[in-house]
This record gives C-alpha cells, structure tokens and sequence, in this order.
C-alpha cells in the first residue's frame, strides 16, 4: 500500500475528529460524483443527448414546415383548379378561412397560439395523432424530450388534448387506461367513432 494512502486511511481511522470526518465524507461524494458525471472516452452522454435532441427538433420543425407548405400549396391548387374566375386574394382569403394557421390569416375567433379546437373541428387524422400521443403519455412510453417539447408548444397539452376529444373518444381513452379493453379493440373502435 502506498505510504501516503496508509497515512490517509490511518488519520481517517484512528485521529479524525466526526467533524473532519464529515469533510472527508463531503469530498469522497464530490469526487465520486466528478467520476459519475465525467465523459466517458471521451463523450459526454449528457451533453450529447441534448445535443442530439436539439439537432432532431431543428430537423422535424423543417420537416413541419414543409408538409405545412405542401397542405397550404395543395390547398391552393384545388381551390384554383375549382374555382378558376377567383383572383390571387381571393383563393388566400378562402385558405384562411379553411386553414388559418397554415394560410397566414388570423386564426378563428377564440383560437390562440398553443390552443386546440374541439373535436367537432379537427380533422380524424389529427384526433387519432392526439389520442395516440395521450395514451403514450398516460401509459410512460412517451420520451422525456417529445414530454417538454410538447409542454413548451400547447402549455397544459395533456388537459387541452382531453377537452378537444368527442366524448366517445375520451370513454374509449378511459375504457383502455383502465384496462376494460385491449389495445387492438381501443384502435379499431377509435377508428370507427372518428369514420376511419
């Protein structure tokens, strides 16, 4: 044993005082939390997590974009093929009317930033997208980046999720939360109450 370590572990034993030993014991949890919280070859895993998640956020708000301008497009296009006397601000007038958020235009009367309309006026796929990140969360299988990012765009998401879904929906959510039916039943009637 090397002589200073003796020396150590002989103080520590035999001449420390309980206050002396209580400094000792405050510096082994800091360096052994050092060690815990040290990059390993080289990585740090908490650094890269969130480095990674961040990277990922970036990519899907692009992604998000594009499909938004691809609905708005879309939209426009069916709107002129439609109705091809229409001038230019008149086809954007009807796309806010249609899709306020996505269009530019102000969103309807009681809508704000990270509200949700009620069920009677989402689309199915989007209640069924909804449901599906509920449950995930009410079950602990949603991640814990996907849990803050959806706090930070709808504050109180998980309450205005519920309030948004037809009643029918939120009997089947809580029919399977409580385990009175499978998960496979829960879909298919899921499906069935939104004309999937």
């Amino acid at each position: 044993m090397d002589d200073m370590l003796f020396k150590i572990v002989e103080y520590i034993l035999n001449i420390a005082e309980p206050e002396e030993l209580e400094v000792v014991q405050a510096a082994l949890k800091k360096r052994l939390s050092e060690k815990r919280n040290s990059p390993v070859l080289g990585l740090n895993p908490g650094k890269l997590a969130s480095q990674t998640t961040g990277r990922l956020n970036d990519q899907l708000e692009m992604q998000k974009r594009s499909v938004t301008e691809m609905a708005v497009k879309f939209a426009a296009d069916i709107i002129r093929k439609n109705a091809p006397e229409l001038n230019e601000d008149q086809v954007q007038e009807l796309l806010s009317g249609f899709m306020p958020e996505f269009a530019g235009g102000s969103p309807s009367k009681g809508s704000a930033a990270g509200s949700i309309p009620d069920g009677q006026s989402l689309p199915p796929g989007m209640i069924v997208q909804m449901v599906t990140q509920f449950v995930e969360y009410s079950e602990g299988s949603m991640g814990a980046g996907e849990q803050v990012q959806m706090e930070q765009n709808i504050p109180g998401w998980k309450e205005k999720y519920w309030r948004s879904f037809p009643g029918q929906v939120q009997k089947l959510i809580s029919l399977y939360l409580n385990g009175d039916i499978d998960r496979q039943r829960f879909e298919a009637h899921v499906y069935e109450v939104l004309g999937l």
